[in-house]
């Protein structure tokens, strides 16, 4: 099974970048059907929705990756077997932060800056509200869909716009990833975090 979910990723990226979106949407989603607790399902099918302006979708799949990522480390916290690298930044942890997180593992949501980055941008840039308040956001909107796409033409667009990569990654960090992560702590499901049926926890509402 993994190996057919590997080929259905691998087709999905190829059609991605020749432009073929509906394609490689229908590749993630027969990849979901064959293992629907694949991680990097999710985070692809989320990047492809995004491009397809399928807002819900995309945050649906983002939310799914992450609920995954976190469902072993709050059972790892539970049980006491946190593997080590996780375990040394749980424990550096002031007590009060932990307290102030809706489950344990939360804290993970802050050393994974790429899942709410994505999230945030699909909140962002695929609202046209937000992006008319805030026109300043509409460049890297489309920075962001070349950067995704993974077509070449990321460093064209970045220059058509005046801006740079180091540009593009200070707005990240300063609006999109910030926003991401309050909106991942206030919409994960914590009281199902340990369960991995993420299809009807998130999909299927």
């Amino acid at each position: 099974m993994s190996y057919q979910v590997d080929q259905l990723l691998d087709r999905g990226v190829a059609l991605k970048r020749s432009g073929n979106l509906e394609g490689a949407r229908d590749c993630y989603i027969e990849a979901l059907n064959a293992d629907p607790t694949n991680m990097n399902v999710y985070l692809s099918l989320g990047k492809t929705a995004h491009l397809l302006r399928q807002q819900n979708l995309a945050i649906k799949c983002y939310l799914a990756f992450c609920h995954l990522m976190l469902s072993p480390i709050e059972k790892g916290i539970r049980q006491n077997n946190l593997p080590l690298h996780l375990k040394i930044q749980y424990e550096q942890l002031p007590l009060d932060a932990l307290a102030s997180l809706p489950k344990k593992s939360a804290f993970a949501i802050f050393m994974d800056t790429n899942t709410p980055r994505h999230l945030a941008h699909s909140l962002f840039d695929l609202s046209d509200q937000t992006l008319n308040s805030h026109p300043h956001l509409k460049p890297y909107s489309k920075i962001y869909d070349a950067h995704i796409l993974g077509d070449g033409s990321h460093s064209r667009i970045l220059q058509s716009f005046g801006l740079t990569a180091s540009d593009q990654l200070a707005t990240d960090e300063d609006i999109y990833i910030p926003a991401g992560q309050n909106f991942l702590l206030e919409e994960i499901q914590w009281s199902k975090i340990e369960s991995t049926d993420v299809i009807d926890i998130y999909l299927k509402s």
